[in-house]
């Protein structure tokens, strides 16, 4: 699509010689319209997560977070962060019937398990065809991120450059009257947010929100000041880069922190092409999780 005299393009396998745009550059395309175009295609990545059990009869949301569909060459599968996992794990225990939902669909997340971590706190799970197929028609449609790296993994997000993402926060959720027949309809509202990388480690990605700042465009939502934007844990967060005037994206982190101040994110390199979870350079992360 073309927005503000330029292009913002679906990421081409073996796109090269990227770069990110700087603060002032990304400031001046946001605010000429390239700010929606990215809200939309983050939107189009991510999906919530939440756990549901019975409550007089009625279905009862326990807590949710945010998921995607990612694809580093070896074959889609889930992503979301270990705590949400985790949550999921110990819900299950103190609610037998608890039922895992990704987006409208089903998922056993004990039994798809692959991978997880608690320092990097990201965790992994098989898809089965069907069922990205059904995840493809969810809410106008979900999409298996990909990136524009050449290969695995991707280079993090430069220091002061452009990144965005869409979480639902769990204040943000609201179950429809329900109608029986075990159907379940839930409206979700996504927090979105276009900012910078405030700063980058050999493990962490950490955004510092700047709300009075020009480089949000109006776009961030005013929220609240007690919502609980936990909720956005899982959720990919995508790094702005740039080629010849073509703008894509590929994989930043996996957020796992986030706060109407601050947002941490695992960094993507942690994840390997088949889903499994590389160890935490310091073993001391490991103590006390």
């Amino acid at each position: 699509m073309a927005v503000a005299g330029r292009n913002l393009a679906e990421p081409a396998a073996g796109l090269a010689s990227v770069s990110q745009p700087s603060r002032d550059e990304a400031i001046r395309l946001m605010r000429g319209g390239l700010a929606k175009a990215m809200r939309d295609l983050a939107a189009s990545y991510v999906m919530p997560i939440c756990w549901i059990t019975a409550r007089d009869r009625k279905p009862l949301i326990l807590d949710n977070g945010s998921a995607f569909l990612l694809d580093c060459g070896a074959g889609p599968f889930l992503v979301t962060a270990n705590h949400v996992y985790q949550g999921f794990l110990a819900a299950k225990n103190e609610h037998p019937d608890a039922v895992c939902m990704v987006g409208d669909v089903r998922f056993d997340l004990a039994s798809r398990h692959i991978a997880s971590d608690s320092a990097y706190d990201v965790a992994t799970f098989r898809v089965a065809h069907d069922e990205v197929d059904k995840l493809a028609n969810y809410a106008n449609g979900k999409i298996i991120l990909t990136g524009s790296q050449m290969s695995w993994p991707p280079a993090p997000p430069a220091i002061d450059c452009g990144v965005f993402f869409v979480g639902f926060p769990g204040d943000g959720r609201e179950m429809r009257p329900y109608r029986g027949n075990s159907l379940v309809e839930i409206d979700w509202v996504g927090y979105t947010a276009l900012a910078v990388a405030s700063g980058v480690s050999n493990t962490d990605i950490t955004l510092v929100f700047d709300h009075e700042h020009d480089f949000d465009v109006g776009l961030r939502p005013s929220i609240p000041s007690d919502w609980a934007l936990g909720g956005c844990s899982g959720a990919p967060l995508l790094t702005f880069v740039e080629q010849r005037g073509i703008f894509s994206w590929r994989l930043g982190g996996v957020i796992y922190e986030s706060s109407s101040l601050i947002l941490k994110a695992s960094r993507a390199d942690c994840l390997n092409p088949d889903g499994t979870v590389n160890r935490y350079p310091d073993p001391m992360a490991y103590r006390g999780r």
